[in-house]
């Protein structure tokens, strides 16, 4: 299967598992820190965030700047030293100790700032 294909099946296969535990974005609840990452919040809401909040270049349409990024969901976490992927964490999953493990999005942009794609990244910790 190629990287295209393997890459969009991923997604509608998260798409499909996310969304009957999702919420409609919202800002406030988005920037509230550790207590979204925490309560499970940004991961509610990251279906509507994708579908429907955020826009990706593709063809003629324009991707959602960086600018209007940060004014949605703040400054990145962290950025990606050699992809320049924008890090945003979305869920630590915690054990009754110590985390599990965690899901993060990377956000990509082209040389103007637009946004052209996305990733989810989801680690478990080996027990």
């Amino acid at each position: 299967m190629s990287f295209w294909k393997y890459l969009l099946f991923a997604n509608i296969c998260f798409f499909f598992l996310i969304s009957c535990n999702s919420e409609q974005f919202d800002k406030e609840k988005w920037l509230s820190g550790d207590s979204a990452l925490y309560s499970g919040h940004r991961k509610k809401m990251l279906n509507d965030l994708m579908k429907n909040i955020l826009r990706f270049e593709y063809g003629n349409k324009k991707g959602t700047s960086k600018k209007e990024v940060i004014k949605l969901i703040g400054k990145p976490d962290q950025i990606n030293k050699e992809t320049g992927a924008e890090i945003y964490f979305i869920e630590e999953k915690t054990g009754l100790i110590d985390p599990k493990g965690y899901i993060n999005l990377h956000l990509i942009y082209k040389s103007d700032s637009t946004l052209i794609s996305w990733r989810i990244e989801n680690v478990d910790y080996k027990e």
